[in-house]
């Protein structure tokens, strides 16, 4: 983890337990005598606390292309700044509609492979594979658990209860 990404981990930390109530536990890293981990007792408040740094953020990257246009800067040296690759639409054009509209910048997405994410399952102990919550079996959309796993046997229950569905 860099020193940025590091540094913005425990101002979400603050923010979490400051604004949403949220509670940091420091335990100990299986494994190791000596270190110890800090985390979030229930992640809610961080996901909270970090969508409100991400629109702070946000709102300071705003101020700061405002500034650079009134010093004379060009949407091209903006979009160059913000690291946007030069493919496809002008990159002033794309930072453009960055900064001004809240598009995002079209990703070329890799042939034959969905967008997904990972996570340790806190049941089970396995890294899951989710591929979002799209309202289907949820052995669709996640794989990884193990097959006597309590929390995915939980939501296989409920959404058959949810959808009727006996399958």
């Amino acid at each position: 983890m860099s020193a940025i990404s590091r540094r913005l981990q425990i101002l979400m930390e603050e923010v979490a337990v400051e604004q949403f109530d949220g509670q940091v536990v420091v335990e100990p890293i299986e494994g190791y005598q000596m270190l110890t981990r800090r985390r979030l007792v229930d992640p809610l408040p961080g996901v909270r606390a970090a969508a409100v740094l991400r629109d702070a953020a946000r709102r300071v990257l705003v101020d700061v292309v405002e500034a650079a246009r009134a010093a004379g800067r060009s949407w091209d040296e903006v979009g160059e700044a913000l690291g946007l690759p030069d493919e496809g639409d002008p990159v002033g054009e794309v930072a453009f509609g960055l900064v001004v509209e809240g598009r995002e910048p079209q990703c070329p997405r890799e042939l034959f492979r969905p967008p997904s994410s990972s996570w340790r399952c806190a049941s089970c102990g396995e890294l899951v594979q989710d591929r979002g919550p799209f309202e289907s079996l949820p052995d669709d959309n996640e794989s990884g658990h193990t097959d006597d796993c309590a929390r995915h046997r939980a939501d296989v229950r409920a959404w058959r209860a949810r959808t009727s569905w006996e399958g």
